[in-house]
């Protein structure tokens, strides 16, 4: 949940400089920023949506940190993409094979929807080491604008305007200016400030200034970027959790109350006059639109996401909207635009799917193969052989020929008694398209990209090994989509 939090606040405030390269303290941009190959993006080629939308960038962190951009002018919560495959149709394929195991992370989304920041975690289990690269896309041309590798400690904070960027090394604060390509060492000041929390930091709107909190003090740290040095400390005494510096040069931030409840009051701080305003209070997660008259909030133990409005309280569900998208998303930002983010998608259609066996139906609970595609997790096609499942058989006919970036399977969870048995899973399986090309994949519970898109009539899945559940023979499938 920390990560979550981390990516939540500093999402409102950081877009990627535009720049490539270390030398020393001082970054060089990427002289030539690469562009994506034409056919990866779908035939749908309008730069933009007939008109403006509502979008939500949301996202969960269990079983691991997925994105998600979804129109929340669509309560059907079928108007989404994930955000690793909208930057994979913007790569080039020596990209998508150089960083197939990387983690994608938005840092922020323009205010106007038309650019994407995104961090890439490279992650070396071996070393035990991470690093981090910046990336900027336009996502109306998608192309990508430019990258960085940064240092492996750093992560780093954004303006909004994307020309400059924050970041802590080795308890040093540093200030990249992307245009004069200059990096400064910021002045703290002569007080000793704890910087273990400033990625979680908030550039202001013109980016003239930073705040920050100290996981040890009470109170808001401001610096001043724009030639002045030194540090101020704003909120003296309050236990404040920064939210968003909204476009007025407003600070958004919460207070916790001691109560059982975890509530929050969030107030409103105009930083010239130091005037504070009470704006509503909170119990879960929550972003507030751009004209702060609404408010998305997540609810955990409901795995509920409700639209409030701030004037009356009134409350709607929209978990609708976010339904297939796991059962722990939090809102991160709202971004009205009409950049139109689902060109980016390409929904296979499938028109029929078979299998070389099903185990017969026990109880109320059934093992079709059609469970392979109806969304639900808890639902499963097993095989019906005595063998344990090597040589069995998924096809996949898609009734015409289609592009197939990926393949995601996942894993059965099967509850039975209130317990969740081990089932026989695979181990190894291969995929055969129409065109004579072949994949060998290792583990059933694998989101895989292609190197680059297949064009294929039918996907068919052989099991070739298989790893024996203790309580349950079959070998079962719980989810299944083409990419």
């Amino acid at each position: 949940m920390n990560s979550i939090k981390i990516i939540l606040v500093i999402t409102f405030v950081a877009i990627i400089s535009a720049c490539s390269g270390f030398k020393g303290e001082e970054a060089v941009p990427s002289p030539h920023p690469q562009e994506i190959s034409s056919h990866r993006v779908t035939q749908d080629n309008r730069n933009v949506t007939e008109k403006e939308a509502r979008w939500l960038l949301n996202g969960e962190e269990d079983p691991y940190p997925t994105q998600f951009l979804t129109n929340l002018d669509d309560p059907t919560g079928k108007t989404y993409i994930r955000i690793d495959d909208l930057v994979d149709a913007m790569q080039t394929k020596e990209e998508r094979i150089k960083y197939r195991d990387s983690q994608v992370t938005v840092s922020r989304v323009s205010n106007d929807g038309s650019r994407m920041a995104i961090v890439r975690t490279i992650s070396d289990i071996e070393e035990g080491d991470e690093k981090h690269i910046l990336e900027v896309y336009d996502l109306n041309s998608g192309k990508k604008e430019s990258e960085l590798e940064l240092p492996s400690t750093a992560y780093p904070v954004v303006s909004p305007d994307l020309n400059k960027y924050l970041y802590e090394l080795n308890g040093q604060v540093y200030l990249y200016d992307a245009v004069m390509r200059k990096t400064t060492k910021i002045d703290l000041g002569k007080r000793k400030i704890d910087l273990g929390i400033i990625s979680s930091g908030l550039f202001s709107p013109d980016g003239t200034r930073f705040c920050f909190e100290e996981s040890d003090q009470p109170g808001i740290i401001m610096l001043n970027l724009s030639g002045i040095s030194g540090a101020k400390r704003l909120l003296t005494g309050s236990r404040a959790s920064l939210l968003q510096w909204d476009q007025e040069d407003k600070l958004i931030y919460t207070i916790s109350e001691e109560d059982d409840n975890y509530t929050k009051d969030v107030y409103s701080l105009d930083i010239e006059s130091g005037e504070k305003r009470w704006v509503t209070k909170s119990t879960a997660p929550f972003i507030l639109s751009p004209d702060q008259k609404l408010a998305l909030s997540a609810e955990y133990e409901a795995s509920k996401m409700y639209l409030v409005h701030l004037s009356d309280g009134r409350k709607e569900d929209i978990s609708s909207f976010t339904k297939n998208q796991g059962i722990r998303t939090v809102p991160i930002q709202w971004i009205e635009t009409k950049t139109n983010y689902m060109k980016y998608s390409n929904k296979v259609k499938v028109k029929r799917i078979t299998a070389s066996s099903t185990l017969p139906k026990q109880g109320n609970r059934s093992f079709n193969v059609s469970n392979l595609t109806d969304e639900n997790y808890s639902t499963s096609w097993c095989e019906g052989t005595r063998g344990g499942g090597v040589g069995e058989t998924v096809t996949i006919d898609l009734g015409s020929t289609q592009e197939v970036r990926g393949i995601d399977i996942a894993d059965n969870a099967m509850l039975v008694n209130n317990k969740y048995l081990d089932v026989s899973k695979i181990k190894k399986m291969k995929l055969d398209f129409s065109d004579g090309q072949s994949e060998v994949l290792e583990s059933s519970d694998v989101r895989f990209k292609f190197d680059e898109p297949i064009r294929t009539s039918f996907v068919k899945i052989t099991i070739l090994e298989v790893k024996k559940g203790a309580d349950f023979p079959n070998t079962c499938i719980g989810e299944l989509k083409l990419l």
